[in-house]
């Protein structure tokens, strides 16, 4: 089994047919596969192959689709490295991840050779667009001068696919094993549950070197529709979203909060002719009522919601067209999935009680790279432990609330921050809003907001303390109240609270 075969299914079945846009140069399914053949008979003629860990580290262009055909086809590892880490970063996951090879564009390739100076396991780097003079191969003449490599691997289900690093939203990102099965059946199920009837044209701004990017490309490949293909973004830009989806008359959209709030807000939505949008899918973190019902109404388009980490590959739920919309819901989980609220002693709780939410099925990860302790805890029962919170309702929808490390414990009681969140949300004047708990002698820890007000509104600690307390316990209120510019974000639009703990 290699996921490559995805692809060569689809042109069996469905011919050559156009697969990719990106800035308005069109791709087919054909070209792109022949340049991952020629790409995977170059990275052999390196010296690379079977089980070997290739790092991928580029801004989203087609070439990315490239390198994880070539990758896969010779039964090597991709490490996808995010574009946007710096040196110290890269520097870790090169060396923790034990790459023999790297693929970068020529504005990355100064970070990649000072991250892997005196690192003698990278053998080669392979640079997109490389300068004439430069002491690495060039993507496209590597390409052009290759024997296109005919054999696929053949892999065991449970060979290691794609090793992702995590966040590291605590000490040193872990390496996040995902299989050739853990991905394929990730694929099928998330294809399945979003129940197309027709071709969608979807508009891709999210990274590649995400899992969420990475399933995407795979159930791109289970597509029956001929007229459906990707517009591919280097990365977000919200007036080009607008355009594209006019020129291309998109159908659908997939991003995470923070892109849809800028949406929301940008002068360009008017300006532009986006009728053709019909559904949008959002995640990595939980969506307000507010964003939810705006977006809906501006736009004219359904937003599904759904739930997923990398260490599930990651989809775990999922809100259908066939099925009730309920706000706040991530929707049921996928295919062959399994979801479970517990206490802390793994033990099931009834249903709407908050819990740790744990997975099970065909998509939970291998492991972490070099981590035996770390896998133990995360799978220790035969569930994935998530560290997410969430509750379950009679009809088996899932909620996702809040990360227990970001539970606040005051006076002995647990408090969830989003729910306060969510009650000052209803703010006219507040645009964003995070809660977090810091130290205090009486309670253990107490409560306090980081509060970006919407643009030209003035607001006061005293006003937005007074307004929780019109809509919560006083116990539940927010003693203190920072107003920033704009809250600290990872790469996919995730509040990093452990930037707002060192700011508090």
């Amino acid at each position: 089994m290699n996921l490559v075969e995805l692809g060569e299914k689809n042109i069996q079945d469905r011919g050559e047919r156009l697969a990719l846009v990106f800035e308005d140069r069109r791709y087919t399914n054909v070209e792109l596969h022949e340049m991952g053949r020629k790409l995977a008979g170059g990275l052999k003629s390196l010296g690379l192959g079977r089980g070997d860990h290739v790092a991928v580290s580029m801004s989203n262009c087609p070439e990315v689709w490239v390198c994880f055909h070539a990758i896969w086809r010779i039964g090597a590892v991709i490490v996808p490295v995010m574009f946007l880490l710096g040196e110290d970063e890269t520097r870790y996951i090169l060396d923790h991840a034990d790459v023999k090879g790297v693929i970068t564009s020529q504005d990355l390739v100064d970070k990649i050779e000072a991250a892997s100076a005196g690192n003698e396991k990278i053998r080669h780097t392979v640079v997109l667009g490389a300068a004439e003079d430069s002491k690495h191969p060039d993507f496209h003449r590597l390409v052009a001068e290759s024997a296109p490599e005919e054999e696929i691997a053949d892999m065991d289900p449970h060979d290691t696919a794609l090793m992702i690093y995590t966040s590291g939203t605590t000490g040193r990102p872990k390496g996040v094993m995902l299989t050739h099965n853990n991905l394929y059946t990730n694929a099928v199920a998330a294809w399945e549950a979003n129940e197309w009837t027709k071709g969608p044209i979807s508009v891709l701004c999210l990274p590649l070197a995400h899992s969420f990017g990475v399933v995407a490309m795979n159930a791109g490949n289970l597509c029956p529709y001929p007229d459906s293909f990707g517009v591919l973004m280097r990365w977000f830009d919200p007036e080009e979203i607008f355009r594209l989806i006019e020129k291309y008359r998109a159908n659908n959209f997939i991003g995470v909060p923070t892109m849809y709030q800028v949406l929301l807000s940008h002068p360009a939505g008017d300006k532009y002719d986006t009728s053709s949008l019909e559904r949008c899918t959002i995640s990595a973190a939980p969506v307000t009522e507010e964003l939810y019902r705006a977006f809906t109404e501006k736009f004219g388009c359904e937003m599904y919601e759904g739930y997923g980490l990398t260490e599930a590959s990651p989809a775990v739920a999922l809100c259908r067209p066939s099925m009730p919309i309920k706000t706040g819901s991530c929707g049921v989980p996928l295919p062959g999935v399994r979801v479970m609220i517990a206490d802390e002693n793994d033990q099931e709780l009834p249903r709407r009680e908050q819990g740790e939410i744990l997975v099970q099925g065909p998509n939970v990860m291998k492991g972490y790279y070099k981590r035996p302790e770390d896998t133990a805890a995360a799978l220790r029962g035969g569930w994935l432990h998530t560290g997410d919170v969430g509750y379950m309702d009679e009809e088996g929808y899932l909620y996702v609330t809040d990360r227990m490390k970001d539970m606040i414990i005051k006076g002995g009681y647990n408090i969830y921050p989003s729910e306060i969140e969510g009650y000052l949300e209803e703010h006219p004047a507040i645009l964003e809003v995070s809660v977090i708990g810091i130290p205090d002698k009486k309670y253990g820890e107490e409560i306090m907001a980081f509060v970006v007000p919407k643009p030209g509104e003035t607001l006061t600690e005293e006003a937005v303390i007074e307004f929780s307390r019109s809509r919560m316990t006083k116990f539940k209120c927010p003693v203190r109240v920072k107003f920033v510019e704009g809250l600290p974000k990872n790469l996919v639009g995730k509040v990093q609270k452990k930037e707002l703990r060192k700011m508090a």
